[in-house]
């Protein structure tokens, strides 16, 4: 039985996937919209992003045919966008990319296997897959097991995931605030670590990740973390000089009586200085209690 949260997405997307059927191609549902749908916080006529094991070529055909507007501006990547009764839509195939050392931008390679495209992606709780139209939930690297652990995780190896994509160290603020998270320590380790690699990411990105994050109800949580780990003195060394008068948890501070945040604590960089803490009291709060991570997961909703 499909949740009502996911209905009205579905109605869309179950449309879509018959055309790619009837061309012989799959067709999943994945990333925010899959994530959001597991924690009941899907909002009406939110973007959705597939992937395909068509190519480009097919997916524009099918799209054109279909949608009410088409546009192909990220089609060498893959991508093929489209408004559909004023939804967004994006497509793309299944990639298994490569990355050289001094850009972030993909060698794309496009390939058949759904598992190798969702291993390219951020964290595991973005790496899940919703097939269409029976609706199975594919989750190979234990998204939905750390969304109800509050865990932050990859799903390579932190080190090869934000070497591939610098960028994502910023994303992994906004995710541990966003979704309360706790990043696990190889994951804290490998940002303080490799913040160099920030060089080769354009101001402009930087500065719409950024924007991003402060504008969440509470980004205490990610900010402490891009103190503590060494980031935000690669772009904004205003931060830590903040953070290190406290002006920072109370400059940040929600209205809420008990807000339920995790942050790195003010002290020294790295892992070792992580700790559950709220950002208006010094009292801890105990881990959640949730599964550990398994190595793969297919269920059905």
């Amino acid at each position: 039985m499909v949740p009502e949260r996911l209905e009205e997405a579905l109605q869309v997307a179950n449309e879509l996937a018959g055309l790619f059927s009837r061309a012989g191609a799959h067709l999943y549902l994945v990333g925010g919209a899959v994530r959001d749908a597991v924690l009941g916080r899907l909002a009406p006529g939110a973007d959705l992003d597939f992937t395909t094991d068509a190519v480009p070529d097919v997916t524009e055909r099918l799209l054109a045919s279909w949608a009410d507007a088409v546009w192909s501006q990220g089609k060498r990547f893959g991508t093929i966008g489209a408004m559909k009764a004023g939804r967004r839509l994006e497509v793309t195939t299944h990639r298994a990319e490569e990355y050289t050392s001094s850009s972030r931008k993909p060698e794309v390679a496009f390939s058949t296997a759904l598992e190798a495209d969702l291993a390219r992606r951020d964290f595991t709780i973005n790496s899940m897959a919703l097939s269409l139209p029976d609706a199975v939930l594919v989750d190979p690297f234990g998204g939905v097991n750390d969304l109800a652990a509050g865990r932050l995780r990859t799903p390579l190896a932190p080190e090869v995931s934000f070497s591939d994509d610098p960028l994502r160290m910023l994303r992994a603020a906004r995710f541990i605030a966003g979704y309360d998270m706790v990043p696990e320590p190889a994951l804290v380790e490998a940002a303080s670590q490799m913040r160099g690699r920030l060089d080769i990411v354009s101001d402009e990105r930087v500065r719409d990740e950024l924007d991003k994050l402060v504008v969440l109800p509470d980004p205490s949580s990610g900010l402490w973390f891009l103190v503590n780990t060494g980031l935000a003195e690669e772009f904004l060394p205003e931060l830590p000089a903040l953070a290190s008068s406290r002006t920072l948890s109370t400059a940040t501070r929600t209205s809420s009586p008990t807000p339920s945040r995790w942050y790195n604590a003010p002290g020294p960089k790295g892992p070792s200085a992580w700790q559950p803490c709220s950002m208006t009291s010094a009292s801890p709060r105990r881990v959640r209690s949730a599964p550990a991570a398994s190595a793969s997961t297919t269920m059905s909703w």
